[in-house]
């Protein structure tokens, strides 16, 4: 399994992904865009263009499984952290593809001067949660009944993670 930043020339395999996945987070919290080759392509400019901005992606014999995006901030208060999406095709190594790109994340995120990832996810995605948990983020708060998912309220949790964990709870 080779984990790495997204390239120009990943375009196709990745909107293949995000079709494959059928939303672009797996929180499914977001509206999903026209997923089309121009949209890609505008997206991968976007992020290979700004540096508080990445996308690593889990490549498999060749095949996309997976991708972590990381999208940090600009705003003297606020540039310290990064939000997080997670999206990875159905598979046994689900859980060692989501291990792997979020670790790459977390160096990344060091690397970068991203004090703080953070997400917000479905409650009823527990696996993911467990993933996250497993890494070190931590809960933060629950929005209840905040979707509605096929006439169904559900809560919406908020989980973030220090990236130099032994700073945690220190003013």
């Amino acid at each position: 399994m080779e984990i790495r930043p997204i390239e120009m020339r990943d375009i196709e395999p990745f909107l293949n992904l995000l079709l494959d996945l059928g939303t672009p987070s797996e929180a499914g919290l977001h509206e999903t865009p026209v997923l089309n080759t121009s949209y890609t392509e505008a997206l991968l400019t976007s992020v290979l263009q700004d540096p508080k901005r990445q996308i690593f992606v889990a490549i498999n014999q060749q095949e996309m499984m997976g991708y972590l995006s990381l999208s940090g901030n600009k705003r003297d208060m606020t540039k310290h952290r990064a939000n997080i999406s997670l999206g990875i095709v159905s598979t046994d190594q689900q859980n060692s593809i989501g291990r792997n790109l979020l670790n790459s994340g977390i160096v990344w995120a060091e690397e970068n001067g991203v004090h703080r990832l953070e997400l917000s996810i479905r409650d009823d995605f527990e696996e993911m949660i467990e993933l996250y948990t497993a890494l070190g983020f931590l809960k933060e708060g629950e929005r209840i009944d905040a979707l509605l998912i096929d006439g169904e309220y559900r809560n919406e949790i908020y989980l973030y993670r220090l990236t130099h964990l032994e700073r945690r709870g220190k003013s």
